[in-house]
């Protein structure tokens, strides 16, 4: 949000900001909403629930000038801004591998998100190349994103009742990460000693989190310059459009405390 701001000052745009939190039905609302107010572009980023579009192709073929960012979808053909969500799960993985862990679970979002699919493939990827045979009982969905707590929850009591309980969690998402690091902490179990912990987050106060948090950083200030630019450009463009952009922006690896190699 403050890099979409801080590009939309410059060029003297107003915005409006609407939160689906997660939920396709309050999607679907606040866009309507929106409509109603005369605007002259969006940006979206899907909620979790989202799997039909129509409600926004629709405005596409009105002509209202549409960008993607983070969760996307291809069947609007438009500019989209993404990070390379296999290559960070993949390096986020091996990171965990490096650091000596050989259970790893994978605590994620919907099954229906692209960004689930890539880093799901960025995970499995970094355990086949390093010879562990990842295993079914390891990967859990969250079907809100980890809006409900409660998902989350049951998604770690599931992988402590394993026969074989993993030794580290690698999250996909922001929320994900960070409820598993405060729902681990209330459960005593002790971060990296019995569980180590690395996954997606925007947050930038992970090194102040108990214990520091290990993270594939998303440049989401980049991420929302680089979508409102597009946007502009879409409209103030004086000639249509004809060729899109698909930006795919770099995920970075940072270890802390919650991933110290073993023995460490």
């Amino acid at each position: 949000m403050n890099g979409i701001e801080s590009i939309a000052n410059k060029k003297q745009y107003n915005i409006s900001i609407s939160q689906t939190h997660e939920s396709y039905e309050v999607e679907k609302r606040n866009i309507q909403h929106l409509t109603t107010r005369a605007i002259t572009g969006l940006l979206i980023s899907l909620s979790a629930e989202t799997k039909n579009i129509d409600h926004i192709k629709a405005l596409h073929a009105q002509g209202l000038p549409i960008v993607f960012f983070d969760r996307v979808n291809e069947e609007i053909n438009t500019h989209k801004v993404v990070v390379n969500n296999f290559q960070g799960a993949y390096d986020g993985t091996t990171e965990l591998i490096k650091s000596g862990y050989k259970r790893i679970a994978h605590i994620t979002s919907s099954r229906n998100s692209f960004v689930t699919a890539e880093r799901l493939k960025g995970y499995r990827a970094a355990l086949k190349e390093n010879n562990i045979k990842p295993q079914a009982a390891y990967v859990k969905y969250c079907a809100h994103s980890g809006r409900e707590p409660d998902e989350i929850g049951t998604a770690i009591d599931e992988l402590l009742k394993t026969e074989n309980k993993p030794d580290a969690i690698f999250t996909a998402s922001d929320r994900i990460t960070t409820t598993t690091l405060s729902m681990l902490n209330k459960k005593g179990i002790s971060i990296p000693n019995e569980m180590a912990l690395l996954g997606f987050t925007n947050t930038q106060f992970a090194s102040d989190l108990n214990p520091s948090l290990s993270t594939v950083f998303q440049p989401g200030f980049e991420m929302g310059e680089r979508a409102m630019e597009m946007l502009i450009g879409i409209i103030e463009s004086k000639r249509p459009i004809e060729e899109f952009l698909t930006t795919e922006l770099p995920a970075i690896v940072i270890g802390r405390n919650s991933s110290l190699p073993i023995g460490n």
